[in-house]
């Protein structure tokens, strides 16, 4: 009798953990393959890895969750990883890719195209693109002359800042040509003020804020088209065309009290630490170059009011024979091979919309390339005049050096940092550039 009431609790034992496996009972279930159940049915499920992270995870939730409420039979997964260059190959070769990848940059989704491992996007989502965005986005999700790549949230280079109240109380004027530049650079000075803010001092990576004054003297100076051979080692470092971006960045910098501090303090300064030189009371400098992520960077007092306390201007037109071209970044989508199905297209044809934009537009932190998004969404005009800036753009390019090989990418940040230091001629810093093309 004893055993017969032990066999029977086993097998109820057995039964329940059968019963409670099947509901999924796991902490990590949202992770799962299977589709969620619910009153009318079971949903479809889209799986998308990227590298979003924290609030950045947070906000791209809010998207997810416009395009959940808009489409209740499909369930949208988001993971975001550290390590997302790493998880996506391990993920793609083992045999289990996501849906949909968010790539932060486009080379690893060009290599995953060239290996044969993305779905070209079909006429639906191109239409879509062709109607909402400038045609440079659609290029630049192309690779191997096939569109594969939706963009989303963005970023955007080559914006000179400076300290809005100060700025105007002087009497200064935003430059709209480079001779401009020069001449507020020598107004500046007749008053007493340092035109410049700089540093590029970065730890491991010191040296790779001046490759980007480079990038974006290059993209002011020279057409795409020979941007891209610079890029792809076709267009040495010390051929003309290079050789005189350097020259032009040298003017701002080494000219006799251009640069706060000196140009020893230009590789001896935090790219950070340089961009709060704007808000001491005086200014200790008056225009600085960054990205648009530059905000992070100021003092907590001005990023709780930017838009009274901050003013931008993207860098002016250098060659007026250049059509100046913005240089970009952003997170790129594509759909893994043997992945588009229906639910999944539907997922990448929402991303394509302003709509996608807004949720987390609303929150801040995110700038989108959607011409059909509500720029009125954007809670600060600063972030309003990034994306109009994006917006208005007639070409743009990548950040030539994260698309160059790394060793390149490494010797640009050197050269450009012994250049500056004065440890290195200009010559032989080119020199020794272009010699990492052989490594």
């Amino acid at each position: 009798m004893q055993r017969s009431r032990w066999i029977l609790i086993v097998s109820l034992m057995v039964l329940v953990s059968f019963v409670l496996a099947a509901c999924g009972g796991g902490g990590g279930s949202t992770q799962s393959s299977t589709p969620t159940s619910q009153a009318g049915g079971e949903k479809k499920r889209v799986t998308v890895l990227g590298a979003f992270g924290g609030g950045e995870a947070d906000a791209f939730e809010e998207v997810i969750k416009v395009f959940e409420a808009a489409n209740p039979d499909i369930d949208v997964v988001y993971t975001g990883v550290n390590d997302f260059d790493t998880q996506i190959v391990v993920r793609v070769q083992a045999g289990d890719p996501p849906d949909i990848a968010g790539f932060p940059q486009p080379g690893g989704a060009a290599r995953l195209a060239a290996e044969g491992n993305l779905v070209p996007l079909w006429p639906e989502v191109l239409a879509l693109i062709d109607k909402n965005y400038a045609p440079f986005w659609k290029e630049l999700g192309t690779f191997g002359g096939t569109p594969y790549g939706v963009f989303h949230r963005v970023n955007a280079k080559g914006f000179i800042w400076y300290n809005k109240p100060a700025f105007e109380a002087a009497g200064y004027k935003v430059p709209t040509t480079w001779d401009e530049l020069k001449a507020l650079t020598e107004q500046m000075k007749a008053n007493g003020h340092t035109p410049w803010c700089e540093g590029i001092e970065s730890g491991a990576a010191t040296g790779w804020k001046g490759t980007d004054w480079i990038e974006n003297i290059m993209l002011r100076t020279q057409p795409t088209d020979v941007y891209d051979r610079w890029i792809a080692g076709e267009v040495a470092f010390s051929s003309p065309e290079v050789k005189r971006a350097f020259e032009i960045l040298g003017e701002v910098w080494f000219t006799d009290g251009n640069v706060y501090g000196g140009r020893q303090s230009i590789v001896l300064t935090n790219f950070g630490d340089a961009a709060t030189f704007l808000f001491t009371d005086p200014p200790n400098c008056w225009l600085h170059l960054q990205g648009s992520f530059v905000t992070n960077f100021f003092q907590d007092s001005v990023k709780a009011d930017l838009d009274n306390k901050v003013g931008l201007f993207v860098m002016p037109p250098i060659d007026p024979n250049v059509t100046p071209a913005l240089e970009v970044g952003g997170d790129v989508f594509v759909v893994l091979k043997g992945r588009d199905r229906p639910e999944v297209r539907k997922f990448m044809e929402f991303m394509a919309t302003g709509a996608s934009a807004t949720p987390w537009a609303k929150l801040g932190g995110g700038i989108f390339p959607h011409k059909d998004q509500d720029l009125s969404v954007y809670p600060t005009s600063i972030e309003r005049q990034v994306a109009e800036a994006i917006l208005a753009a007639q070409a743009a390019r990548f950040d030539a050096s994260d698309a160059m090989p790394a060793a390149v990418n490494a010797a640009f940040w050197k050269g450009v940092t012994d250049w500056a230091s004065g440890n290195r001629t200009l010559d032989a810093a080119l020199a020794e550039i272009d010699a990492a093309y052989k490594q």
